[in-house]
């Protein structure tokens, strides 16, 4: 066990959190039922979660919050304006410390976070050591009143997922003294649960085919409460030959493709467009997005291979039917970049006979409502006439 010291105008010395958490330290704390924890230097406070344990780190200017191998390490130090740690420091060096302890030690995926009321950044690593491998997230803010503050959260790799929604409640619950600030939240940003689906996504805790499971799950948890209120805003497109009917999103009109819509509907808005298309049957919906993009890679000549997403096939069930979708990055006509959906919907108790086609192009600037409309538009599918 060995101090760090990062000095610029101050000096921090943190103990080597990698030994408390890749190693599984425990602290022997009791524990209790959810409570505030104050900082007894009135820097900061936060919320305990039932059955986890907070206390000072003996070895440094932090605390810990616990709970079995499950870690968040907190610190908060005041800053000196003129020569200010940056946010970069502070999460550089702590994953240059769990590169010293853990030489496995892998970067899986950064960006930004709102910590303490802010918009910070973070980084994710894992350890593989086979023995007890981990992951570790180094999230960093220098708040407007010149607070450094660090969070760590550290997790086994079979519990991250499940420990996830508390380590990030309490990064959520965590305030410091005189910022109060509310940073504006981007409205492409992922619901929180999507978030951590693809965090444990990055770190390999699932499999691609679990992965997409879980994405799925966390879309159709976002979009069910969406339902009711966007199907009350919604238009109806109903087939003139009665074959099925969806919700036209809000903003977006609907065309008729060949006589009476017997080559299906597109769907624009500005210059987004989804194509709704019948299709012949097929063994699943999953086989319609498939047999598309196998279509069009034989097209291109490029020798790409379905699905073309990082993710895989998405999949959500509802209203009756499976929506079954690959979403990818593609470049426009004019060179630009566009978000990319092509989704198959079949009904889950029907005959197998009943398999639509969608494919969707998306501004890059406006993807987040695109994906929306999108699924949206997916969801609501009826075959027959409603």
């Amino acid at each position: 066990m060995h101090d760090i010291k990062v000095s610029k105008s101050f000096e921090i010395t943190r103990r080597a959190v990698v030994l408390v958490a890749f190693a599984a330290v425990l602290l022997p704390i009791a524990t209790r039922a959810q409570t505030t924890y104050h900082d007894p230097k009135g820097r900061f406070d936060l919320q305990v979660p039932t059955g986890w344990s907070a206390a000072p780190d003996s070895g440094a200017d932090q605390i810990i919050v616990h709970h079995g191998a499950a870690q968040a390490i907190i610190a908060v130090i005041q800053q000196n304006k003129s020569n200010s740690m940056t946010a970069k420091e502070f999460v550089d060096s702590t994953v240059i410390e769990f590169k010293q302890q853990c030489p496995t030690t892998q970067e899986r995926q950064s960006g930004t976070v709102t910590l303490a009321g802010a918009p910070g950044i973070y980084t994710i690593v894992t350890c593989s050591d086979p023995k007890s491998p981990a992951v570790a997230e180094a999230s960093a803010v220098l708040t407007p009143n010149y607070y450094m503050v660090g969070f760590t959260m550290i997790s086994p790799l079979s519990q991250y997922y499940a420990n996830l929604p508390v380590l990030d409640g309490i990064r959520t619950s965590l305030h410091v003294t005189g910022n109060d600030s509310t940073p504006a939240v981007s409205k492409d940003a992922d619901p929180l649960g999507v978030t951590e689906a693809k965090k444990a996504c990055a770190v390999g805790a699932f499999t691609q085919e679990e992965c997409a499971r879980q994405i799925g799950i966390q879309y159709s948890k976002q979009t069910a409460g969406e339902d009711t209120a966007a199907a009350a805003k919604a238009n109806v497109y109903r087939d003139p030959s009665g074959r099925f009917s969806f919700s036209i999103p809000e903003g977006w009109t609907a065309t008729s493709e060949g006589d009476k819509g017997i080559n299906g509907v597109q769907l624009r808005s500005g210059s987004n467009w989804i194509n709704v298309i019948p299709v012949d049957p097929a063994p699943s919906a999953s086989e319609v997005v498939l047999r598309y993009e196998t279509n069009m890679a034989a097209k291109s000549n490029s020798g790409r291979k379905p699905p073309f997403g990082s993710t895989g096939l998405l999949q959500l069930f509802g209203h009756g039917v499976e929506l079954t979708w690959d979403n990818f990055s593609a470049n426009g006509a004019d060179g630009t970049a566009r978000d990319s959906y092509i989704g198959g919907v079949s009904e889950v108790s029907g005959t197998g006979q009943n398999h639509l086609l969608l494919v969707a192009s998306i501004d890059g600037q406006q993807k987040d409502d695109g994906g929306k409309a999108f699924l949206t538009v997916g969801q609501s599918i009826q075959f027959g006439a409603h």
